[in-house]
């Protein structure tokens, strides 16, 4: 639109051919950038939370990949950028900002008392259990009981592990590979000196990096007793009283290993069904299926063999002392 005046046949721009070739390509030059700045700001499924109205007002800053700070005290940057994909997919997705930072924040620049904010993660969901926030009472009582908590670590809490811009559980469709990389991750993002060849504390493991890639903390460093498949424990224990024997983790039916071992059993029913997972991966046991219309099915084909077993032995019996008889 803001050409038309200067093709106009008219005027001396117009009438010249190379000057309005000129103007066209600048035209789109400049609408470009506009464009694809208006399709990265369409809002997407999943998404919904940072497209809100207040929350466009936040990410006019906060999408940058720059957008970070000096701690004054620590020295340390603090990063402030929101990876918009990284939110799509989380489990926080349709949150908007002011549902977690709801003051302090009306004014820019905002207040340096404005990052003090007491965010409580079991709190918040207890106030939106009705909006089907999972409950996380029993996840506080055992973090409670965690060697960061026992012994005291400085400025640690749910967030020193989880972020709630990324936090996602593992899915379904989640390879194995990638649960152990993001969940051990998270603790070898604080504890770099496992990376080393011979990592302190772990000098008795075996090839302890093709453990890092294999097995997740947590498999070994949480309690045995009270697993639930669906949930890993928060209860980190210290190295003293975590599990160090081999045959623990190397043996089928691996109690260590039971979490990690019902999720890939998760994903094989999920991509081939009960039926080709049963056949083609693993031996079926009559009674040891969690199906219990094929275990009742089995049970059922089993009886009725064995009675027609029986009744075939007891007609062949009763036929001989027939013959004997006459």
């Amino acid at each position: 639109m803001f050409l038309r005046p200067f093709l106009n046949q008219r005027s001396p721009i117009g009438s010249n051919p190379p000057m309005r070739l000129l103007l066209l390509l600048a035209g789109l030059v400049l609408a470009v950038p506009a464009l694809s700045a208006a399709s990265n700001t369409a809002p997407a499924s999943g998404a919904l939370g940072l497209f809100k109205d207040d929350s466009q007002t936040c990410m006019r800053c906060h999408w940058m990949e720059t957008m970070a700070y000096r701690d004054r005290e620590t020295r340390e940057i603090v990063n402030l950028s929101i990876d918009t994909q990284a939110y799509r997919h989380s489990v926080h997705a349709e949150l908007s900002c002011s549902d977690c930072h709801a003051h302090g924040y009306s004014h820019y620049p905002h207040r340096s008392s404005s990052a003090d904010e007491n965010l409580q993660c079991v709190g918040c969901h207890e106030t939106h259990a009705d909006a089907g926030a999972p409950g996380l009472i029993g996840l506080e009582q055992e973090y409670a009981n965690s060697v960061h908590v026992v012994e005291g670590v400085e400025d640690f809490s749910c967030f020193a592990c989880h972020n709630p811009h990324t936090f996602k559980p593992a899915g379904g469709r989640e390879p194995i590979a990638e649960v152990v990389a993001r969940t051990n991750g998270v603790c070898l993002d604080c504890h770099e000196e496992l990376l080393t060849p011979v990592p302190q504390g772990h000098d008795w493991l075996p090839k302890p990096q093709a453990h890092w890639r294999s097995v997740r903390c947590l498999d070994c460093h949480t309690p045995v007793q009270g697993r639930v498949p669906e949930h890993p424990s928060h209860q980190i224990l210290p190295a003293a009283e975590s599990n160090q024997l081999c045959v623990d983790c190397h043996t089928r039916g691996s109690a260590l290993l039971s979490q990690l071992y019902n999720y890939r059993a998760a994903q094989g029913l999920e991509r081939q069904g009960f039926f080709a997972q049963a056949l083609y991966n693993e031996a079926y046991i009559v009674g040891m299926s969690r199906n219990r219309l094929l275990d009742g099915i089995s049970l059922s084909v089993l009886a009725l063999t064995i009675l027609g077993v029986a009744a075939h032995g007891y007609g062949r019996y009763r036929a001989y002392r027939k013959r004997e008889t006459s």
